[in-house]
């Protein structure tokens, strides 16, 4: 669908668990010309995020959502996806992570790019590496030739309900992180789709904050990440970039 998206049609999906002291800088950044709902995902935050987002958050269309249990990444994105095709009609939908800036242009560039065919994913560029920091990346402007390329970054990505219709869900077998992102862009791949990454919607990544700030946090992902990486070559018969099967060869 090209043009203006009406009211409904974007989504932003932000799952939290902690940090708000980076919650609350990556908020501001959140520009975009066309109307939007913010749906938060908070996974059990005890640092002040839930008094935070309780306590009004101005600026912001917010629908805010507290389990005390970590829901896990796959099922956080698609608990927000649900709620939001269920009650706002949404079409288009964007998830960042929370430890993350964004670019002012970078959310109207991925729903610009996401309009092409065959594409159902659509991701932004980490630019944190490539910079001194945080005040260099806000004199940063976009590059003015589009460079495209299938290697989509899941910390700040948008996909469109093609991708729900065409690709399903994310698997919440993976759980409470990593290897849900690989899962699903060889499900796309297979649905013969497409996940591109722009150059030019910047974002700068603080990278892994939750992991990194909670120990309790941190052993859980651990074990996780070698579980689902067992997952996954049980699914697909190999490792990501390595996969030899073109349907799950286990329950998903």
């Amino acid at each position: 669908m090209a043009g203006i998206l009406k009211k409904s049609d974007l989504a932003i999906i932000m799952p939290v668990l902690n940090c708000l002291n980076y919650t609350k800088q990556m908020l501001p950044t959140i520009k975009t010309k066309h109307p939007y709902r913010l749906i938060i995902i908070d996974n059990g935050s005890t640092d002040g995020t839930k008094e935070f987002f309780n306590s009004g958050v101005r600026n912001f269309l917010i629908d805010y959502f507290y389990f005390k249990e970590n829901k896990g990444c796959a099922a956080s994105w698609n608990y927000g996806i649900k709620y939001a095709i269920r009650h706002f009609g949404s079409t288009h939908f964007f998830i960042p992570n929370n430890d993350i800036l964004l670019h002012p242009e970078a959310i109207d560039i991925l729903l610009k790019t996401i309009q092409k065919k065959d594409v159902v994913l659509a991701t932004a560029i980490d630019v944190a590496g490539k910079i001194s920091g945080q005040e260099e990346f806000n004199g940063l402007l976009p590059p003015v030739k589009t460079l495209l390329s299938e290697a989509p970054e899941f910390s700040c990505f948008m996909l469109n309900l093609k991708a729900i219709e065409k690709v399903g869900y994310f698997d919440e077998a993976f759980y409470p992180a990593y290897f849900e992102d690989n899962d699903y862009h060889h499900r796309i791949k297979l649905a013969g789709l497409k996940a591109i990454k722009t150059n030019r919607a910047l974002y700068f990544h603080y990278h892994s904050r939750t992991i990194k700030e909670n120990e309790d946090i941190r052993n859980k992902s651990n074990l996780g990440y070698n579980l689902n990486q067992e997952y996954y070559i049980k699914k697909w018969g190999g490792l990501p970039g390595h996969e030899k099967l073109s349907s799950p060869g286990a329950n998903s």
